[in-house]
């Protein structure tokens, strides 16, 4: 089979194809970003108090178990735990990395903690990796760190393939679970110091990678230490363990079908900032209901509107879905939406394999 033959795949959609003109798209897309920050429609302050309070309250019932129960009382806590951390990572931490939290600093500080501490994230290295360089550079595999995964994943056509890549429809589900452990290592130091990276965010202060280690590791022994303290050793490594698996496999998953599948578009890219008809054309929808994937996800499974208006909070993301639609139907421009979560796996399935293929001059069956 020849990677030309797979449906979709680096081509025009049939709306993008009938779009033609991507300026008349971007200008209603800035559009419609202008007339949505100027006349919002967000829930009340009581509502976010709720969902504070219910998400905070289940992370600490699992981390609870995990820190007094037994074996597999604390097993149970742990996948508690993670499920809730991803879903305060998705919801609290993401807004509040975008600046979408309002209150004193330190309810801010708190609420970056919550969810990113007992996975290892870094806030102040998320607000450079996801802010500033995925947001500006979406599906642009020189400057957005969601899509470099070197020689162990290739998502775009853009990517060099490499002969590991043959096999990455098979081992790279493999992986999904390691992803929360591999954050944990110490790349900071020497991811900062790449030339695309540092020509992106600017010049930085002499030992900033170690600051943003600090920034990460600190919170996450607080997290840790008492259980490893108060639990026997192997309760305590199972439970970690445990913990990073299953927080490693959502987190994977909800990531990946955000852009990394065979409906998105997949290049070209420039060395600038992606135009924001780019950006949306490279983001795809799960569902467009509030189920647990909505849930799981903090409200990111919509989340093509959240490229269009970054300012936006979670709760407001669906009704500004269904208004973003509308202000697209003159352009023949459409929101792309998996009709679920196991709709957008197989669409990711589909493109690492396509991906996996020998590239060929056109005309030629890849082997």
């Amino acid at each position: 089979m020849s990677v030309e033959d797979l449906p979709r795949l680096d081509r025009p959609s049939p709306a993008a194809a009938r779009a033609g003109d991507t300026d008349r798209v971007d200008r209603a897309l800035r559009c419609f970003r202008k007339a949505e920050l100027s006349r919002r429609s967000k829930p009340g302050a009581r509502y976010y108090a709720a969902d504070l309070t219910v998400r905070t309250l289940a992370m600490c019932g699992g981390y609870t178990l995990v820190i007094t129960g037994s074996t597999a009382v604390g097993t149970a806590g742990a996948v508690l735990f993670a499920l809730v951390c991803v879903s305060m990572v998705g919801s609290w931490f993401h807004d509040a990395v975008h600046g979408n939290v309002r209150g004193s600093r330190l309810k801010v500080e708190a609420i970056l903690r919550a969810g990113s501490a007992p996975i290892g994230l870094g806030p102040r290295w998320w607000f450079h990796k996801h802010v500033r360089l995925h947001h500006r550079y979406t599906g642009n595999p020189a400057f957005d760190p969601d899509i470099q995964f070197g020689h162990l994943g290739r998502v775009t056509r853009e990517q060099p393939w490499q002969p590991l890549h043959r096999a990455q429809h098979l081992y790279m589900w493999f992986l999904l679970p390691f992803a929360t452990l591999n954050m944990l290592k110490p790349s900071e130091p020497w991811t900062v110091r790449r030339a695309a990276f540092a020509a992106a965010l600017g010049r930085q202060r002499r030992g900033w990678g170690w600051l943003l280690l600090a920034d990460k590791y600190v919170p996450h022994l607080a997290v840790w230490l008492p259980v490893f303290l108060l639990q026997p050793a192997y309760r305590a490594w199972s439970a970690y363990l445990v913990f990073h698996l299953v927080a490693g496999t959502f987190i994977s998953l909800i990531t990946q079908v955000q852009h990394n599948t065979d409906l998105a578009e997949h290049g070209p890219s420039s060395g600038a900032a992606e135009p924001l008809v780019s950006q949306v054309r490279r983001s795809t929808d799960v569902g467009h209901r509030k189920d647990f994937w909505y849930w799981l996800s903090g409200g990111t499974t919509y989340h093509v509107v959240h490229h269009v208006a970054p300012t936006l909070t979670f709760p407001e993301l669906p009704g500004a879905t269904a208004r973003l639609q509308r202000a697209l139907n003159d352009t023949g421009e459409q929101i792309r939406v998996h009709p679920g979560m196991w709709a957008a796996v197989r669409s990711h399935a589909r493109l690492i394999r396509a991906l996996s293929l020998v590239p060929q001059p056109e005309g030629r069956e890849a082997r």
